[in-house]
Order: structure tokens, then C-alpha cells, then sequence
């Protein structure tokens, strides 16, 4: 299974971080300002928390949705599919 991942890293190494996910095989690695975003299944995010010298910490991208308020956050975040990564 591939999952979308997101390494945020100190501003002005996105691009040395980047070149250490593509050295491990990731699949669409996209530099933005103080983040890197790549697909990979479990052997890149093992390799990506190894091996790159860049990055603060590998997150995996459950989902996305737009919250104007707090409540819109909160529910937001409880419709998200989270017992899928974290068992009970």
C-alpha cells in the first residue's frame, strides 16, 4: 500500500531533503516552503526516517479538508480515518 507522505524540514533544506527521498526510491516528491511531500509504502517511511538528514519527521497524509472555525476542526478531524493507522 502507498501512502501519502509529508517530511517538514528547516527552511532552505527542502531541497537537499528532497534529494534523499528520491535517493531511497519515493515516487512524487514535491518541494514546498519548509516541507517536502512524497508517496512511498512502508519500506520509504522506514528508509525516510533512517536515512534523511533534512527532515524533522515523516507524517502520513490521512486526509484533507478545509475548517474555518474550531468546531469545523474538531469535527473534521473526527471524521478522519485514524483507526486505520492506530489500533486500539
Amino acid at each position: 500500500m502507498k501512502y501519502d507522505l509529508i517530511a517538514p524540514c528547516y527552511f532552505g533544506t527542502e531541497s537537499a531533503a528532497a534529494f534523499d527521498f528520491k535517493r531511497i526510491g519515493a515516487e512524487d516528491v514535491a518541494v514546498t516552503d519548509g516541507r517536502v511531500a512524497f508517496r512511498g509504502g512502508p519500506d520509504i517511511i522506514a528508509a525516510a526516517n533512517l536515512w534523511s538528514r533534512c527532515a524533522e519527521r515523516v507524517l502520513i497524509r490521512i486526509g484533507t479538508f478545509k475548517a474555518k472555525t474550531f468546531d469545523q476542526l474538531f469535527e473534521g478531524v473526527k471524521a478522519l480515518p485514524g483507526e486505520q493507522f492506530i489500533p486500539a
